[in-house]
């Protein structure tokens, strides 16, 4: 598929225009912060590695604090549907 194509998907789909925003921000604060983009051989494949599961564990965190959010904000909402039925 051409580029035009990627192009009008892209303008179609919210979350891929989210994404490309993110990934646009995101290598913002890598040239501002770094000088650079990502450049493969800064690290060896090890140390790129232990980047990648570093990141993973900060979204495992990150999970886990929705999870909590989530299932207080049900809690909260039945409290307060409870509240406003009697």
């Amino acid at each position: 598929m051409d580029a035009k194509h990627w192009m009008e998907e892209l303008n179609k789909n919210q979350i891929l225009r989210n994404v490309q925003k993110l990934l646009e921000t995101q290598t913002e604060k890598g040239i501002e912060k770094y000088g650079t983009t990502v450049n493969p051989g800064d690290y060896t494949f090890v140390v790129w590695l232990e980047h990648l599961q570093q990141e993973m564990i900060d979204a495992i965190v990150y999970c886990e604090v929705l999870k909590f959010k989530f299932v207080h904000l049900i809690a909260l909402e039945k409290l307060n549907s409870d509240v406003n039925d009697e």
